[in-house]
């Protein structure tokens, strides 16, 4: 019995782990001396919920490249990281974004250490308003990561959207669900980004 509630505890901690794991960015890039930083607050929707805040800086590699420096805190006490976006097909004309996005995460909760590398395959399209440009996205996030009691890889779907409004062209916002497939949580979290030319600064 004891064994059973041993691993049955394991089996949660794990599952909490991945709870920081979002994707929050679509298939666009920033143009060529442009950066991004912004901010993600994350709910958890499963069983015992809780919240984590992340925040993130993006810097373009090339035309359809990106990277992206996480750090967060939370019910996982803390949280770093860096990503790579790679996009070879553009969203243009009818055709949607394709890329993926690999990333490596250190994550600390308790007493126990997580190291976690994300695969993401993506895609998005944009929609242009009256009342703003939207851009829909879609992933499936495969997790695998590390613990010193085991290794194993959940499994997320992702939905959401970028949004930018005409009359505030010095931030955007996001929407994103994640849905548990396995060893993984439910959540729902928001960005606010702030784009800034390095020659300008932010504001």
């Amino acid at each position: 019995m004891r064994s059973i509630a041993l691993l049955f505890s394991t089996l949660l901690m794990s599952s909490s782990a991945l709870a920081y794991l979002t994707i929050s960015e679509s298939t666009e890039l920033p143009a060529a001396n442009n950066y991004q930083v912004g901010f993600e607050p994350q709910f958890l929707t499963n069983e015992g919920g809780g919240t984590n805040v992340s925040g993130f800086f993006d810097a373009p590699l090339s035309d359809s490249a990106s990277t992206r420096l996480w750090l967060g805190a939370g019910i996982i006490d803390f949280t770093v990281g860096a990503s790579l976006k790679y996009v070879p097909f553009p969203d243009v004309e009818n055709q949607p974004g394709i890329g993926f996005r690999v990333g490596g995460f250190f994550a600390r909760k308790s007493s126990e250490n997580y190291l976690t590398l994300q695969l993401a395959p993506l895609f998005s399209k944009k929609v242009n308003t009256e009342n703003g440009l939207f851009t829909p996205y879609a992933a499936v996030s495969v997790n695998v990561t590390n613990t010193k009691e085991r290794n194993y890889t959940g499994t997320q779907a992702v939905l959401g959207t970028e949004y930018k409004h005409p009359d505030i062209p010095k931030m955007f916002f996001g929407l994103e669900a994640g849905f548990n497939l396995k060893d993984s949580y439910s959540y729902i979290s928001g960005t606010v980004t702030f784009p800034f030319d390095s020659s300008k600064g932010l504001f």
